[in-house]
């Protein structure tokens, strides 16, 4: 070897040696994290500088990635978060839990208790709650193996506990308070067990769980006072306490409470939670005792507090309810006032005082809570209808109008930036209202285009129906949803940014222009998904409604009304629109729910229809003569948008004088949508491998308790001998899989089986949601979310002639959650199912009838009506009870399916063109 080599060589050892020699012993790393991190008087930046230097240094020593190393990292995260960072904040911790996790020498599996924990909290906060969850969920069974992080498991439970409440999630919210109860209870920790007691009562009083509820609230505070040792949960306990007693209307109580919150928070300078416990306070004596004065003198308090905290939403929010308060005294002048503080005060630099004005579109996108904006503009917009009636002054109705509209604007962005969780809280607590005020101002300015448009957006603003919690996650790549999730983030952390910094000079149009950046990239990211992955933009962004002067010409096309019905608590708002006449009516029926319901409990039972015939021809006749005869429907076709409790309208009866029922099926056919918009979504046409396919198991294995469909397979066999192509699958041949392989490529699909779409008919979201609808082949369920993930681009039409298909969660906005719900959003234009359970010889019948109508080429509805007027009017007259008849609704599309002349005549126009492209292609050729 020459010596110029060798010295070589000898200098890297030397320097490899030197290194090593200079590397920083992990005790002084350590030691050096703590102090920077403990450090109170170094600000987040500071503290992320600080960091990173050393950072830098063990990078240049090449330090070992190890348990310090790990600590570090996990630090910074936590530095990062505080600085308002959650995106770099979760970058660091994830690399502490990979170091961590890595199973290497050095390191430490029991620190990822901690690093979890951030990670579920930093989630949270940027409204990723199935990541929270996850994260929130390894932190405790990580942290239940290691004694000392026992305190971080019971504080991931509570996290994750509070988390579901947020939400509106409470039976989840119980549920996983009653697991960290059963580990307070192994571990022995008592401030643990009150803490979460506490998290299980304010779920159960959400529940309407009162008296459990008072019983775990009143234990954790007997634990906590007899500690001594914890006075923020402590007072946390005494403002929970409070608002279960102002739920059970004990509002004394209530506002006893409060005070001890207030009290001990502000003892301990809590100030912030201070400004909340007054703001409560000040609610019960405003809203339930009607004290205006005692609420100012508790929201002007309030307001010094959230003045000195500088917390901009809290004082938003107390200006509010001050507008409120005088709302409640009918001074709305002065109301509007304060809502337009509110707006004010909130961080998107809005400052024009004037009652006329209100946030441009672009200030929306910048609001951290839409919450508040929502709820602001709600009550701005009511307060202007009531001045309104008030004065009579157009100005107001118009101005009120403009403001719903923009409410709603705020709506469409919180759905984007929102989980799927998230929706219910803001549906339960505001948007029903704001909706019914919506259709009032439409009312009073006889604008039907408006009514129409909020109609439509109120169907579909329940964000968390189960379609959209089933459905939407499956349909996007996990890359897709990747990158979805970062360009989200990162639009919020910079308008927080642009909010926060100097409202002047270059800084701010620099901050300004990254956001607005940062924003339309996220914006051109959704419009994207529409066309890559339509299925997911329809259930995650898109709202938008079918143009009203489009619906005139489609129902003056197709000779055809649209009627469409909102429920608030007493009134109903009916829309009717035809080709040539349109109607908005104000309805007052406050029996429409309990009429509803008791028709429908006699229509599903032959006997109790029997037994109490003459109350169904009375609830039939109320039901016509409110809900329909007003509207007077120039058309015998009908589609129908409910809302509330589901009726067939074809079962309501137009005179009750006559012997013979004038049924409304006499007179129209009826069809059913969700939204208008459903009706008009175009399907991509491709041509499907055969005209029908009959599924029918006949027989379900033993134990299943699923009754024989006898005879089921005669009828499928009758009813595909009218069409070219069929697939009939019997018995043990209608199995899942076949099911799931050949129901995209047939035109028509008929079902004779068993089904099971639970249902809830009420809006009572508190409850714990029913299970996934199913339908049961041969061998196996085919649940909702695997209809869902089919292509129906084939199809036209699907018959489910099964048990309890078409009723299922009856959510009020969102129209019959079920079967056909679902084979509708999978691209099936129109589906016909069954409300209630009919004999089985009585539904072949029907539905072979219905066919044979179909194949003469009326339309859907047309051809079912007609169906069920052959059975009301055959020979024996045993099937005139609408239990026989009734249950079977058209949902979708109605218009006839096309006709083998259709096919062959638009094949050869293809064919023709075809033939024609390809003779000018040679012709040009030649010529060349």
């Amino acid at each position: 070897m020459r010596p110029f080599h060798q010295i070589c060589i000898l200098l890297l050892v030397l320097l490899a040696l030197g290194t090593h020699a200079t590397a920083m012993p992990d005790s002084i790393l350590v030691k050096k994290v703590n102090a920077i991190h403990g450090d109170v008087t170094y600000s987040p930046a500071k503290k992320i500088s600080l960091f990173k230097t050393l950072q830098a240094e063990l990078f240049k020593s090449h330090y070992p990635k190890n348990a310090a190393y790990a600590l570090l990292v996990h630090r910074l995260g936590d530095a990062c978060d505080k600085a308002g960072d959650p995106e770099k904040a979760v970058f660091y911790t994830r690399e502490a839990v990979m170091v961590n996790s890595s199973g290497k020498a050095g390191t430490d599996p029991s620190f990822l208790v901690n690093s979890y924990f951030n990670l579920g909290v930093f989630y949270k906060r940027l409204h990723l709650l199935k990541e929270a969850h996850h994260y929130f969920t390894r932190c405790i069974a990580t942290g239940s193996r290691y004694p000392d992080k026992y305190f971080i498991v019971f504080m991931a439970f509570e996290q994750q506990a509070y988390a579901w409440y947020q939400t509106g999630d409470y039976q989840e919210a119980v549920q996983t308070a009653d697991e960290g109860l059963r580990f307070a209870a192994i571990t022995g920790d008592q401030n643990a067990r009150a803490a979460l007691l506490a998290q299980r009562a304010q779920a159960a009083g959400e529940l309407s769980h009162f008296g459990s509820a008072e019983a775990d609230v009143n234990m954790a505070i007997a634990l906590l006072e007899k500690s001594a040792n914890d006075p923020v949960h402590l007072a946390t306990c005494y403002s929970v306490y409070a608002a279960i007693l102002s739920k059970s209307h004990k509002p004394d109580l209530a506002i006893r409470y409060y005070r001890k919150a207030f009290t001990l928070n502000k003892a301990n300078g809590n100030l912030e939670q201070s400004a909340r416990d007054l703001q409560d306070m000040g609610c019960v004596y405003a809203d339930e005792l009607r004290q205006g004065k005692q609420a100012l003198a508790c929201y002007a308090q309030g307001i010094e507090l959230a003045i000195a905290v500088g917390d901009v939403y809290q004082l938003s929010a107390l200006y509010a309810n001050i507008g409120v308060v005088h709302g409640y005294a009918k001074d709305y002048t002065k109301a509007l006032k304060y809502y337009q503080r509110a707006l004010n005060t909130l961080p998107i630099n809005f400052k024009d005082t004037s009652l006329k004005a209100n946030p441009d579109v672009q200030r929306l996108k910048l609001v951290a809570n839409d919450y508040f904006m929502v709820t602001i503009l709600s009550n701005k917009g009511a307060a202007l209808l009531e001045r309104y009636k008030q004065l009579q002054k157009k100005e107001d109705l118009l101005l009120s109008l403009s403001t719903f509209e923009l409410a709603d604007q705020s709506l469409d962005f919180m759905r984007w930036k929102q989980s799927t969780s998230e929706s219910k809280l803001i549906w339960r607590q505001n948007t029903r209202e704001m909706y019914a005020h919506c259709m009032e101002v439409c009312y009073q300015l006889k604008a039907v285009d408006k009514a129409y448009y909020f109609l439509e957006k109120s169907r579909a603003v329940l964000l968390n129906d189960q379609l959209n919690q089933a459905g939407a996650e499956t349909m996007l790549p996990e890359q897709e949803r990747s990158k979805e999730k970062q360009l989200r983030i990162k639009a919020g952390m910079l308008s927080d940014q642009f909010l926060t910094g100097s409202s002047k000079g270059a800084a701010y149009a620099r901050a300004k222009e990254k956001w607005l950046t940062a924003q339309q990239q996220w914006e051109n990211y959704i419009t994207s998904l529409e066309r890559k992955y339509p299925a997911y933009y329809r259930y995650k962004y898109d709202r938008s409604v079918y143009p009203y002067a489009g619906v005139r010409r489609k129902m003056g096309k197709d000779k055809t009304a649209f009627v469409s019905y909102f429920r608030g608590q007493k009134t109903i708002y009916a829309l009717m629109v035809s080709g040539q006449r349109q109607r908005l009516l104000k309805i007052n029926y406050p029996d429409y729910e309990q009429q509803s319901r008791r028709l429908m409990t006699l229509c599903a039972s032959p006997a109790l229809l029997n037994q109490n015939f003459t109350e169904y021809r009375k609830l039939a006749f109320s039901l016509y003569a409110n809900l329909f005869k007003p509207l007077a429907v120039p058309t015998a076709r009908v589609v129908v948008s409910q809302d509330g409790h589901f009726i067939p309208f074809e079962a309501l009866v137009s005179d009750t004088g006559t012997a013979a029922l004038a049924y409304l099926a006499g007179k129209h056919a009826f069809s059913y949508v969700p939204t208008f918009r459903i009706l008009m979504k175009k399907q991509q046409e491709l041509a499907a491998s055969g005209d029908f396919l009959g599924i029918a198991p006949l027989n379900y294995a033993s134990g299943s308790g699923l009754s024989e469909l006898r005879g089921s397979d005669l009828s499928l066999r009758k009813i595909a001998m009218q069409f070219k192509d069929p697939l009939v699958l019997t018995g043990a041949d209608a199995t899942k899989a076949a099911f799931l392989k050949n129901a995209g490529k047939y035109a028509l699909i008929q079902l004779y089986v068993h089904a099971d779409a639970s249902s809830y008919d009420t809006l009572d979201v508190n409850r714990q949601p029913p299970q996934e609808p199913v339908l049961y082949l041969a061998d196996a369920p085919v649940r909702l979310a695997e209809i869902q993930k089919l292509q129906f681009n084939r199809t036209q039409l699907v018959l489910l002639s099964a048990c309890n298909t078409g009723i299922g969660r009856q959510a009020r906005g969102e129209g019959v959650f079920s079967m056909a719900r679902a084979f509708m959003e999978a691209g099936v234009p129109a589906s016909i199912t069954s409300l209630w359970q009919v004999d089985d010889q009585v539904t072949y019948k029907l539905t072979e009838s219905f066919y044979a109508h179909l194949r003469e080429g009326l339309s859907k509805d047309v051809a079912l009506n007609t169906a069920k007027l052959d059975l009301i009017g055959d020979e024996d007259r045993m099937h005139t009870l609408p239990y026989y008849w009734a249950a079977a609704i058209l949902m979708g599309d109605a218009a006839p399916l096309p006709t083998v002349e259709d096919k062959n005549f638009y094949s050869w126009i293809a064919g023709s063109l075809l033939i024609a492209i390809s003779m000018l292609f040679f012709w040009f050729k030649r010529k060349k």
